[in-house]
């Protein structure tokens, strides 16, 4: 067996055998006595809230709601809606069980899909992980930043908050404390899931019922909540919601088959998925419930970018009693949410290092963590004093855009297609572990999500073609 790294609730590969059961037996290979054994979730339990752990966090507040302010409001909740139940829970799923199914990450279910090419496709997607974690590491660094100055009593506005350098010394610090997590092994951060973001997702929803006793409150349920019929039969605002369900499930970025390479036979694939898919869409539009009425309160433009979520909080912190008690709360919990992504999303890219390399942890975890901090220092520039800009644009927002709005999509679409096409339909569809359902005389299966797989880069084609005819 070769080595993986485990994933937020996982442990490293020493403390396996004292905090994990019998490793299921089915398809395992031989492995050599004192080897280390490939680690699992404990139950479906565990990996549903180390799934949530790992997609639930600035994807949602920070992310989803600064989309939809740039995409007609309650027009992109529509579509995205859509976009996750017809086709981010089926991806999702099909790269869950790929995982289950060879017990591998990203680069080694490519290999096992053709030794060839394969390959190159799973270092495809981790090298995208690795762009998208640039720029997340800013961000997530940004809350670390706002977490101090609540602590110190000095909430800020967006603008003097990255004045000058901090947005780079705040990446510096994450991935410091990145590196220290990863060299160590990742005890501890079950707590993440288990109790910080429940209490993240308490407090979110506090906020959000109480945002909707502020004056503005009645024009943003108009903005968020009311749709347009004709944007729908806009082809980019389906590419924006479509890359909205990708980026916040962590669809094509090799988490879910990494994830999915731990899961036991005894685990129903599809239920955990849909769980997690839809706890994940909940806190989305949730937090869009919270921003928008400070938004429109305080007359922030809600196009105004990657800025909306850190120009908006600190407007309705001020003005509740206890406020900077929450704000605490809150800035903390929010760091807590983005640092365990950071986590996840840089051991699933020293996990190929270490099984393709041989390396080190250490030297895996200083590779990963140290490229991942180069490429983030451009877009940490754009909200400094330099204010680098691409286009007109914060190269922040330039990078979010390309990988996070653009390239993700492909690299999902064409990853279910090839796990769908290439991988045998009965193992995958034994890996997903459903046994099906019944309504009243009809008995359904999943087996319709690798289908989904199958024919969603015709369907893709179809609407880039639409819009190019329109």
């Amino acid at each position: 067996m070769r080595r993986c790294a485990k994933v937020f609730v996982l442990v490293s590969e020493s403390e396996s055998h004292s905090t994990t059961g019998p490793r299921r037996s089915s398809g395992m290979a031989h492995v050599a006595e004192g080897a280390p054994t490939h680690p699992f979730w404990k139950s479906q339990r565990a990996y549903i809230l180390a799934s949530v752990a790992g997609v639930v966090g600035l994807g949602n507040i920070w992310r989803f709601p600064y989309m939809a302010g740039q995409n007609g409001g309650g027009s992109f909740v529509v579509a995205y809606t859509f976009c996750i139940l017809a086709i981010g829970i089926p991806i999702s799923v099909l790269e869950a069980s790929a995982g289950n199914l060879v017990d591998r990450g990203p680069v080694g279910l490519f290999r096992h899909i053709n030794p060839r090419w394969g390959p190159w496709a799973g270092w495809f997607i981790v090298t995208m992980l690795v762009a998208i974690m640039s720029y997340y590491l800013v961000v997530s660094g940004w809350t670390l930043g706002y977490a101090v100055d609540a602590v110190r009593g000095d909430l800020k506005t967006f603008e003097e908050f990255t004045a000058g350098f901090n947005s780079l010394w705040y990446l510096l610090a994450i991935g410091g404390l990145c590196f220290l997590v990863l060299l160590r092994g990742l005890r501890g951060l079950e707590m993440t899931g288990r109790v910080l973001l429940p209490l993240l997702v308490v407090i979110v929803g506090g906020l959000a019922v109480y945002a909707q006793s502020l004056p503005g409150a009645h024009e943003a349920r108009e903005f968020y909540l009311r749709f347009d019929a004709r944007a729908l039969l806009e082809p980019h605002l389906w590419r924006m919601a479509a890359s909205q369900a990708f980026y916040s499930l962590a669809i094509g970025q090799g988490m879910l088959i990494t994830y999915g390479s731990y899961v036991p036979r005894n685990v129903n694939v599809v239920t955990s998925s849909t769980a997690v898919a839809l706890t994940n869409s909940a806190v989305s539009i949730t937090a869009g419930l919270m921003v928008f009425p400070i938004v429109f309160t305080f007359g922030i433009a809600p196009d105004v970018g990657s800025a909306l979520s850190f120009t908006a909080f600190p407007q309705i912190f001020g003005s509740l009693p206890g406020g900077l008690y929450i704000a605490i709360a809150f800035y903390l919990l929010l760091f807590a949410a983005a640092f365990s992504s950071c986590v996840g999303g840089l051991a699933v890219v020293l996990a190929p290092l270490r099984d393709e390399f041989r390396l080190h942890r250490r030297k895996a975890a200083l590779v990963a963590v140290g490229v991942t901090m180069a490429l983030g220092i451009p877009s940490a520039l754009s909200f400094s004093s330099p204010g680098l800009l691409v286009g007109g644009i914060p190269f922040l927002d330039f990078m979010d855009l390309v990988t996070g709005s653009g390239v993700v999509i492909v690299a999902g679409i064409v990853g279910a297609a090839l796990i769908a096409w290439l991988l045998p339909r009965r193992e995958l569809f034994g890996a997903m572990n459903d046994p099906g359902r019944r309504l009243g005389p009809l008995h359904y299966s999943a087996g319709w999500m690798i289908e989904v797989g199958r024919y969603l880069p015709i369907a893709a084609l179809a609407i880039i073609l639409l819009g190019w005819l329109g």
